[in-house]
């Protein structure tokens, strides 16, 4: 039993190293890492490449559940060099993961340090809280005299698949569809912006948010009309960058940096909120 207890406080200490990470068998949270449910969404890590999946969660007779198959915000950690004047974007090398966390869908905390390919290391962090996830990245290990950067990258859910329709909507169609539907933002200078979920606007515009958001929040009511909140702990703990070709109720992109010299003890966190 001694023994036993002294192995296990040995693996505890050492990090696990593989192709990937370490892999739940439950079959809700098959290939997963870490999986988390609570009432307001669902979280899980792959521990094929850390990729989180976030699903909102709707409230219904039955109880809660998840909004639909395709109502899932997607997660990346990604690592970024600055060559030649652009922002390039650097892949994470296979048998890439470290980590004392072994597999398992009841943890308040975790954490990885993910190897990218240009030998720049990052570590990720994720700690859940009451209707929160709370997400950091920080540069562990930098392999280049580049200028490096770490970021989470947010894949938004396609809300209304209009292409998929019987029938094409309308202007006037899509107005009543996506009624009460909205994106709202803060830029980083302090000013606000609301967007129907069916205007004809793009984010990244000079005159709306390229220079980046402090925080933003995507409000349907396919998912219960409640609001989905993605922001930094303190106002100067990070921006977000937006990527976006298509209109607002198909998929963008939010990129959320951390502030330069900042660490996420002083509040360079992103927490999305339901």
């Amino acid at each position: 039993m001694i023994r036993s207890l002294f192995i296990a406080t040995i693996l505890s200490t050492f990090p696990l190293q593989a192709a990937t990470l370490p892999e739940l068998s439950a079959k809700e949270w098959m290939g997963c890492w870490i999986g988390h449910g609570q009432n307001e969404f669902d979280y899980s890590v792959l521990a094929k490449d850390a990729k989180g999946t976030l699903y909102p969660k709707v409230r219904g007779k039955s109880g809660w559940a998840q909004a639909g198959l395709h109502d899932k915000f997607q997660i990346f950690f990604i690592l970024e060099e600055l060559k030649g004047g652009t922002w390039t974007r650097i892949g994470i090398k296979e048998d890439a993961f470290e980590t004392t966390q072994v597999a398992s869908s009841e943890v308040a905390a975790c954490e990885l340090v993910a190897t990218y390919d240009s030998g720049s290391k990052a570590r990720i962090r994720h700690r859940f809280e009451r209707r929160n996830l709370v997400l950091s990245t920080v540069l562990e290990h930098k392999a280049t005299e580049n200028p490096t950067r770490v970021g989470i990258l947010i894949m938004t859910p396609e809300i209304y698949r209009v292409e998929k329709m019987k029938k094409v909507p309308t202007e006037d169609e899509l107005k009543k569809l996506m009624k009460d539907d909205e994106i709202k933002a803060v830029r980083v200078d302090g000013k606000s912006f609301k967007f129907k979920l069916h205007e004809q606007v793009i984010l990244s515009d000079e005159k709306l948010l390229a220079e980046g958001a402090t925080e933003f929040s995507v409000e349907s009511k396919r998912y219960g009309g409640k609001p989905t909140r993605f922001a930094a702990v303190e106002k100067d703990g990070g921006k977000i960058l937006f990527k976006q070709s298509k209109p607002l109720y198909e998929i963008f992109s939010a990129t959320w940096y951390p502030a330069e010299g900042k660490v996420p003890a002083k509040g360079s966190e992103l927490v999305i909120e339901f």
